[in-house]
């Protein structure tokens, strides 16, 4: 038994005619019989038919709230609608889906079901359960919590008797559904929600956009009925830069415009983009107001002020519609300088700088980046939004250079304990094989063949770790194997969001690395 939400809409007409007739309704008139499609292509076709102007992603989100009403919501589901005002209904589900081609066009859409509570304040369902309710979609599954035994006993005796212990994910939900009161709230008053992609991916209690990661937050905004403008997930854009949170979800009768293929591409697949670090993905490529610069009327004094004070080594001198003019530094001065001790204007001691737009490759300027110690950024449109320096060059590389360090260290510490166990005939190599999978037994003949996840796999082996003898917990070190392994897979993605301040991150790698090289005695 499955937990479903069917929100009426339409002012609570539709939601009064659910209750007299024993129905849960969709609207979505512009759409006729259903009832022959019988996969997901299908009706996505026919939604694209009946809303050619609807961006991809709106059409992809209508798609599985049709298929769920349709095909996904069983008989003997507990069913929740909201009512109107605070209060909602709950019943359960007990016919297939019918269209009926007499009523209504936003209301031909419909499901059976015996409603047993008809008249319930909200506040009934716990507060877990509960901020759901309102969400942007018009079909949806509650899963968490325990939602289908809880409401089916709301249905029968009307009272929510809560999860049966505590959930740890309760809390982290939370923010998730407060960014949805927010699109809500903005809805209303005809506004936009905008956040950096790094805070958004922070809601979800990440740091970088792995591909896990994406795939995390994607299926999130999806129940929320939301996406973004652009797409989070398009790894060209900086994880600094802004996005628009947009209500997708949103049912076409719903009286809020629904994003068309022109405001709202298809969403991005980090797959389809090429591997190739831009200049516009370094974090200092795009700070915007935040560049500090100078302008043509102002005084030398200022700059060398200003650089000095922020213990810059050179600053753009910039037009009043923020495009490049030139740049000042330490070098242009002292320079200047060689002509004589006669006052210095700006004029005087600006040079012309290289700009790089955001869209070519690093690799490509990393040579003039430490020939010149610089280059300016210039954004779309023509304005200058950062600067890249060698300083930045050597920190960012650093931290990416660091997480593959302590990798490369923990597989060759990892080969050389379990070539060390089987040339001491602790461990045999039937042993390995016995744990490998598929064609893997067939390639591997000593630990350098294997990879890090397999290295796993050998240490979970009961045999195997009575006959190392370690005093350490079997269960917690396979757990830090884990994390180990799953780091280097994403690692391996080249992810450019990677941040060097997120020790976090790397902890787990330099305490197993630490255990490892008490365990690989005398190296």
């Amino acid at each position: 038994m499955k937990a479903w939400v069917v929100r009426a809409g339409r002012g609570g007409e539709r939601a009064a005619m659910a209750l007299a007739e024993g129905l849960a309704i969709v609207g979505w008139g512009e759409l006729g019989d259903l009832s022959g499609l019988g996969s997901r292509e299908q009706i996505r076709a026919a939604v694209a038919d009946a809303y050619p102007d609807s961006s991809p992603q709106v059409i992809g989100n209508w798609t599985g709230q049709l298929w769920r009403f349709i095909h996904e919501m069983a008989a003997g589901d507990v069913i929740v609608t909201p009512t109107g005002g605070r209060r909602i209904a709950v019943g359960y589900l007990d016919g297939p889906y019918r269209y009926r081609p007499e009523a209504d066009p936003e209301m031909r859409h419909v499901r059976s079901v015996r409603w047993t509570q008809r008249d319930l304040d909200r506040h009934t369902v716990q507060p877990d359960l509960r901020d759901s309710l309102g969400s942007l979609l018009t079909v949806f599954e509650l899963r968490r919590n325990e939602a289908a035994a809880r409401l089916h006993v709301l249905a029968d005796q009307a009272i929510d008797p809560g999860p049966s212990h505590a959930h740890p994910e309760s809390a982290r939900l939370a923010t998730p559904e407060r960014l949805q009161e927010l699109v809500q709230t903005a809805m209303v008053a005809e506004d936009t929600v905008s956040l950096t992609i790094r805070e958004l991916i922070g809601i979800w209690g990440h740091v970088h956009r792995w591909p896990s990661v994406i795939d995390d937050i994607q299926a999130g905004l999806d129940v929320l009925g939301l996406a973004t403008n652009p797409s989070f997930a398009d790894i060209s854009n900086n994880i600094n830069s802004t996005v628009a949170i947009v209500p997708v979800g949103v049912a076409p009768d719903s009286g809020v415009h629904v994003p068309t293929a022109q405001e709202l591409p298809r969403q991005a697949d980090p797959d389809e983009h090429p591997v190739t670090v831009r200049i516009g993905q370094m974090p200092s490529a795009d700070l915007g107001t935040q560049l500090l610069s100078v302008s043509p009327g102002d005084d030398v004094s200022r700059a060398m002020t200003t650089m000095a004070l922020n213990n810059f080594s050179q600053m753009p001198v910039l037009a009043a519609d923020r495009r490049l003019l030139g740049a000042v530094s330490w070098e242009s001065i002292g320079l200047a300088n060689l002509a004589g001790p006669t006052a210095l204007t700006l004029d005087a001691v600006i040079v012309r700088p290289r700009e790089a737009d955001a869209d070519d490759e690093l690799l490509e300027w990393i040579p003039e980046i430490y020939r010149r110690g610089y280059v300016f950024v210039r954004g779309d449109q023509g304005t200058t939004t950062g600067i890249v320096t060698a300083a930045d060059l050597t920190m960012q590389l650093g931290s990416q250079l660091r997480p593959f360090i302590l990798i490369a260290e923990i597989e060759r510490r990892l080969r050389r304990i379990v070539d060390r166990a089987l040339a001491d005939g602790a461990i045999s190599l039937p042993q390995i094989h016995a744990v490998l999978r598929g064609n893997r037994r067939a390639r591997v003949n000593s630990a350098r063949d294997l990879t890090l996840g397999e290295y796993r796999w050998i240490f979970e082996d009961d045999a195997v770790w009575t006959a190392l003898g370690w005093g350490v917990d079997a269960e917690l070190f396979a757990a830090r194997l884990l994390i180990a392994s799953t780091f280097r897979n994403n690692l391996m993605h080249l992810n450019p969001d990677l941040d060097a301040e997120a020790e976090t991150e790397l902890l787990p790698l330099t305490g197993l690395l630490t255990m490892l090289r008490s365990l690989d005695y005398g190296a």
